[in-house]
């Protein structure tokens, strides 16, 4: 049996939630509007509820269902009472019935999930006028879109096996539609942030988020959306794919740090190259701000385009199949293969390899950070090229000078490392 300290500490957690609630209702109430339950009335359900739930415990079972059928009683009542044949919501009193069962599961220790649900609930209830102009501004397609990436995420993705298959043991099923799924959230993410955040914005903040999962699938996700979209948010789109690719050099950094520190600080200076000229491009496209018509170009049709996600998996999954082979049959020497083939698709899984095999010294030092630098550079020569066939004319005579820096900074440090 609970402590009476631990009774009275459930009791006020519940009458709070109650409180909170309640204010949120007064405080939305329209003047012409009769309101069910308000701020005194809230607290006396979840105490209701907290009660009930307490007789239960003690072996009165049948009163927390009475109880409960008699607040949803009570609610439709009000409800008839108040709509008077009017289109009227009944979100107070569903919110009711809510907060009797908050009450009722903070009587059964519940009080963190229950004191959680009922903060979400009031942050709901308070953004009313957002949800409602949200749901107008959003069109059919871009349901559609939802409903293909709660399939490919939701559906599809836990009932693949995560384990290995094939030759070499390389091929993850669950991996490659990872990979999948990641593309698709990054043109999801990215069509709204566009969208809501305007193009330069919601661009930037894509390349960023993105770059810290894939810059690869990011510079996909985004080449797509620039091809679809006006000729003048070219430079919008490169910094997004610059911004993601820079963060890649960093994240690459990262990787190596965690599997071997000696190995991560000697290659702090060299992947700092391409991570400062990616700094400098971006600092460039960032403040060379177009003109304003350009955001107001921003017409991007497909939030998602499901076929080119699962291009890219089978792409990833070839070179990743490939890059296993080459180590595989040239040994140390084919860790420049493997590195090159490797940066086709994404970085990290050889960042992690290439890091091991130096901390367990089956590669030298400097053969490990230049296989890692090299592995990036080809994957910046690979997202160049993307971005220059998928994203069009506009997109690619911007990208195509950018990430040549890019890729010469990260290539001469790759060939200073290998030469000390």
């Amino acid at each position: 049996m609970p402590t009476y300290s631990q009774i009275v500490w459930s009791g006020a957690m519940a009458m709070l939630m109650g409180l909170l609630i309640g204010l949120e209702r007064q405080h939305s109430q329209k003047a012409d509007e009769p309101l069910f339950a308000g701020f005194r009335t809230f607290p006396v359900i979840t105490l209701t509820g907290f009660l009930a739930g307490l007789l239960a415990k003690a072996g009165f079972i049948w009163v927390l269902p009475v109880a409960m059928a008699g607040v949803c009683a009570v609610a439709v009542a009000a409800y008839y009472v108040t709509a008077q044949g009017q289109h009227k919501g009944a979100t107070t009193e569903f919110v009711a019935i809510l907060a009797f069962v908050l009450g009722a599961l903070t009587a059964f220790n519940f009080v963190i999930p229950a004191a959680t649900f009922a903060v979400v609930t009031t942050l709901l209830l308070s953004i009313k006028a957002p949800l409602h102009r949200f749901a107008e501004k959003i069109q059919e397609e871009e349901i559609y879109a939802i409903l293909k990436f709660g399939i490919v995420t939701v559906i599809v993705l836990p009932l693949l096996p995560n384990r290995t298959f094939g030759p070499f043991q390389v091929l993850n099923p669950r991996l490659i539609w990872l990979m999948v799924v990641l593309i698709s959230a990054v043109s999801m993410v990215g069509y709204a942030l566009m969208r809501f955040m305007g193009a330069r914005h919601g661009i930037a903040v894509t390349g960023m988020l993105g770059g810290l999962a894939s810059s690869t699938a990011t510079t996909f996700g985004l080449s797509q959306k620039a091809r679809e979209a006006e000729d003048s948010l070219a430079k919008f789109f490169a910094l997004g794919i610059v911004i993601a690719s820079t963060i890649m050099f960093l994240r690459m950094l990262i990787l190596t740090f965690v599997v071997d520190p000696h190995l991560g600080r000697a290659l702090v200076v060299p992947i700092m190259a391409p991570a400062l000229a990616g700094v400098g491009i971006a600092l460039y496209l960032w403040l060379k701000k177009p003109g304003t018509q350009s955001e107001a170009g921003l017409r991007v049709r497909n939030p998602m385009d499901l076929w080119t996600a699962i291009k890219f998996g089978l792409l990833f999954a070839v070179v990743l199949f490939v890059s296993r082979a080459a180590f595989q049959y040239f040994g140390s020497s084919g860790v420049y293969i493997a590195g090159a083939l490797a940066g086709m698709t994404d970085v990290d899984a050889f960042t992690i390899s290439a890091a091991r095999l130096g901390q367990e010294n089956v590669l030298a030092a400097s053969t490990a950070n230049a296989s890692i630098l090299l592995a990036g550079a080809m994957n910046t020569l690979v997202k160049g090229g993307i971005a220059a066939v998928l994203g069009g004319r506009a997109l690619r005579r911007v990208i195509i000078p950018l990430f040549g820096i890019l890729f010469f900074a990260a290539l001469v440090s790759c060939i200073v490392v290998a030469r000390t």
